[in-house]
């Protein structure tokens, strides 16, 4: 009877070891995952700010002001003031 019993234990300490044994190698693949995932979002922030830098400088390029008033001679037709058409305050 006795070893029936050790057997028995044997047996559920075996399985229950197994089990472990998956659960862990499971938990590093996920990990594994979860780590290539991290990397891959690192490299798509690199990549957005290389393009919010490059956005950033062609909308700093937009608000340039010799190409405002270039725009507003040469489309809109506007004209320099002349001397006499500008007033000072008292």
């Amino acid at each position: 009877m006795k070893s029936t019993r050790e057997l028995l234990f044997s047996v559920i300490c075996i399985s229950f070891s197994s089990l472990l044994l998956v659960l862990s190698l499971l938990g590093a693949v996920r990990l594994a995952a979860l780590g290539d995932h991290a990397s891959d979002l690192e490299a798509e922030r690199k990549q957005l700010e290389t393009e919010n830098q490059r956005l950033l400088v062609a909308y700093e390029m937009l608000l340039n002001l010799e190409e405002i008033e270039k725009y507003g001679i040469e489309v809109l037709g506007l004209q320099h003031c002349s001397p006499g058409q500008i007033h000072t305050a008292p």
